[in-house]
């Protein structure tokens, strides 16, 4: 596109994009058109007027004045911004302990009952092991490997006697 005209300057700076047109508007005294810049950033972003403007200033200075007064009754109170945060700490503090003690509370609740059930659990698991027995023909072969360590010599005669005694018993 050649920039012959100020019409083709406008339709150009028509197809920019919003930042280019920005750019060039805070560079505008670079710029080789000025006028026509600052037309398509007004046509684009419609600068408010200076009534707007003073308006906008207006409810700003009155929102600072309310703030100022809340600071001053505040200052009469002797009560410093540094207090009035200590005292909301406080209440955090305060409110995180009690939902502490609450927490662990019931995790003590909790763990001390299933303290009990695993002891349950484990002392019936502990019953049934002892209550287990192992066929006669399985003790028969534990006597018969006895006797043939004894026979090598690994275990003594009384080692064998005991052993005996508690297989048999099992019988």
């Amino acid at each position: 596109m050649e920039l012959k005209s100020e019409e083709s300057v406008v339709s150009y700076l028509k197809t920019l994009p919003d930042d280019t047109i920005i750019r060039y508007y805070l560079d505008v005294e670079y710029s080789p058109f000025p006028v026509l810049i600052l037309r398509e950033y007004q046509r684009r972003f419609k600068e408010k007027s200076k009534n707007e403007i003073l308006q906008k200033l207006k409810v700003q200075a009155n929102l600072a004045r309310k703030k100022t007064k809340e600071l001053g009754f505040l200052a009469k109170k002797k009560t410093g911004i540094d207090e009035i945060s200590k005292q909301k700490s406080q209440e955090m503090i305060k409110q995180a302990t009690n939902k502490g003690y609450k927490v662990s509370d019931s995790l003590l609740k909790k763990g001390a009952q299933f303290s009990v059930k695993i002891r349950k659990d484990v002392s019936k698991g502990v019953k049934k092991t002892k209550s287990i027995k192992t066929s006669s023909k399985d003790q028969l072969i534990l006597l018969e490997k006895l006797g043939k360590l004894r026979k090598e010599g690994i275990i003594t005669e009384k080692e064998f006697r005991e052993k005996k005694k508690k297989i048999l018993s099992k019988i």
